[in-house]
């Protein structure tokens, strides 16, 4: 029997075109909004440069790549180090590490130091007390204070002594046993969450992938992987009907804590790939509900990776114009 396959070159050749050039800000790389018709912002570069990368439409000169990074850094705090926002309710560690990852993938740098830097590396008990500071409530946009810094430290390759050790020894100890997610806010304390939620599953993510750049396993895989599973639903996603960035973080649960468990549930792993692929490729090749419903530069992007994990794992199964690429693997932030 044939297996089944997923195709993606309409939405690639066809749809993804015309929906970009609704961003556009200006005439020059880099130069996008977040929403239609609005200015050049940080987060409409960095999510087209991301997006691009991951299906490998981004073929870019020296001095196009320049030009890029130059628009990313217009956004950056000379003072901080940190990048300037707006429209989304993201924390500012996510936006200033988003374009740090936008800026690796193009091989450049952020124009000025991070001045923060010495505050969180200086010591275990610095590191501690500033993931003492974090919202483990509402985890899943709390995570991006978690990952940010220590991706962009990761990303800049610069010298922060034993920092690492203590993050991941940290991350280690306090990860939950019954599911591999960081359950550690009052309303896990309080039993007012007592079964992990995707709020849950998607703050883990974010850990995952700075445990995956440094090619460390991280605990209960086998809890990751049972969790992951029960949280998607019937239609293949893991929200209601638009796939987006929770999609990503359920898929990579999967195959990454899968295959470092040995394979735990495989079959099971690749049910839940087909049936998010089923939904993806509904989606995303729908061209009046696409239209309507990724109104916004960052929605998408997640989305994407999580198709290219699923090629990465299953590349039999999906169809692209060119294989696509996980830009994790590169950047460890999205």
């Amino acid at each position: 029997m044939t297996e089944q396959t997923y195709d993606f070159t309409l939405f690639q050749e066809r749809i993804f075109p015309r929906w970009i050039k609704q961003f556009a800000s200006g005439p020059g790389p880099g130069e996008y909004s977040f929403k239609i018709g609005g200015p050049t912002c940080s987060y409409g570069t960095t999510d087209m440069l991301i997006s691009r990368y991951i299906m490998d439409e981004l073929d870019l000169s020296e001095e196009e790549k320049d030009r890029w990074a130059g628009v990313i850094n217009s956004f950056q705090d000379p003072v901080t180090g940190n990048y300037r926002k707006t429209y989304t309710m993201h924390h500012r560690e996510h936006t200033t590490a988003y374009a740090m990852a936008a800026l690796h993938l193009i091989d450049r740098r952020p124009a000025y130091p991070m001045a923060w830097k010495e505050r969180i590396c200086g010591s275990e008990r610095s590191m501690e007390k500033w993931l003492a500071g974090v919202n483990w409530s509402i985890i899943w946009p709390g995570s991006h204070v978690v990952t940010g810094p220590p991706a962009v430290m990761a990303m800049l390759g610069e010298d922060v002594g034993d920092f690492f050790e203590w993050y991941f020894r940290w991350l280690d100890r306090t990860a939950d046993p019954d599911s591999g997610f960081w359950c550690r806010g009052l309303v896990h304390r309080a039993g007012i969450i007592r079964r992990p939620t995707k709020h849950e599953m998607g703050g883990a993510f974010h850990m995952y992938y700075v445990y995956e750049y440094f090619k460390r396993p991280w605990m209960y895989p086998e809890r990751i992987v049972d969790h992951s599973l029960r949280l998607q639903h019937e239609n293949g996603l893991w929200d209601k009907d638009v796939t987006y960035c929770i999609d990503l973080d359920g898929v990579y649960n999967l195959t990454r804590s899968s295959r470092n468990a040995g394979g735990y549930r495989s079959d099971d792993v690749q049910a839940a790939v087909h049936r998010y692929l089923a939904g993806a490729e509904r989606v995303l090749n729908d061209e009046d509900f696409f239209f309507k419903r990724y109104a916004n530069s960052h929605i998408l992007t997640g989305a994407l990776g999580a198709v290219a994990e699923c090629q990465k794992f299953y590349p039999g199964i999906v169809r692209t114009s060119k294989p696509w690429r996980q830009s994790l693997d590169r950047a460890c932030y999205i």
